[in-house]
């Protein structure tokens, strides 16, 4: 009975969370979904009137994360804006969930303004590049999963650190740029020319999704192993990104 009433209590936090800040949110201004995806399509077009469209299937899987991370990144400044101003984590923090399914439907949230675009260039990357494979789709659409929940506890991490929200407003562009444009997502690996400069692009965890996805689309071939390495990789990220957020939020912030 405990288990069951823990359960409940955690998926009733979880839809409360995820409608608050994802579907009536949506539903009020559907163009919060726009913004994300400008960027990548202005790109996408650049590249198409060029008719660069040997690039153009890199261009449609870069788009895809790139809308991801804009979305899930955005997570730094709501986390901040609704303990700061709003206090709303305390809230949550009491009810059975805890935290816990408040930061799950906060991202959840995020992830519902991303499905528009995400949509869009994922019919693109069907029409204009021929992927019709179902387990190209099925390696793409873990990645960008992948890429959601580590680019989300990231934006948590941040917003922990955060005094004022002003001080996020300067991040969450810049953290797009860093991880949904300059790595390896709109070109392949092989491009950069130094071994090293390929290594350190991996400190990004949106590179290995990338690649993953470029391999998917039959864009590039990966070497032995490296297919697991490159789940292993965000993977670790992941991890790394949900340890320290839990030592932040087991103090008082």
């Amino acid at each position: 009975m405990r288990v069951r009433g823990a359960l409940s209590g955690f998926l009733r936090s979880l839809y409360a969370s995820t409608m608050l800040f994802g579907v009536l949110p949506f539903k009020q201004n559907p163009f919060w979904a726009l913004s994300p995806a400008l960027a990548p399509f202005a790109f996408l077009l650049f590249l198409s009137i060029y008719r660069f469209q040997q690039v153009v299937p890199f261009a449609l899987i870069g788009g895809l994360i790139s809308i991801v991370v804009a979305n899930s990144i955005s997570m730094e400044s709501d986390a901040a804006f609704n303990r700061i101003v709003l206090r709303l984590d305390s809230m949550f923090a009491l009810t059975k969930g805890g935290l816990i399914p408040y930061a799950i439907g906060l991202a959840l949230g995020n992830l519902i303004n991303a499905v528009p675009g995400v949509a869009v260039f994922a019919v693109l990357l069907w029409t204009m590049a021929g992927i019709t494979s179902p387990q190209a789709w099925a390696t793409m659409l873990g990645a960008l999963t992948l890429i959601w929940a580590v680019v989300s506890l990231l934006g948590y991490l941040i917003s922990t650190y955060a005094r004022d929200i002003r001080d996020l407003w300067v991040y969450s562009p810049l953290m797009t740029a860093l991880l949904g444009y300059l790595p390896p997502v709109y070109y392949p690996l092989e491009l950069l020319p130094d071994p090293f400069l390929r290594a350190i692009a991996f400190i990004s965890p949106t590179t290995s999704a990338a690649r993953l996805m470029h391999s998917a689309a039959g864009l590039v071939k990966l070497g032995p192993g490296e297919f697991a390495v490159l789940w292993a990789i965000p993977a670790a990220h992941a991890v790394v990104f949900a340890a320290l957020l839990y030592r932040r939020v087991r103090r008082p912030i």
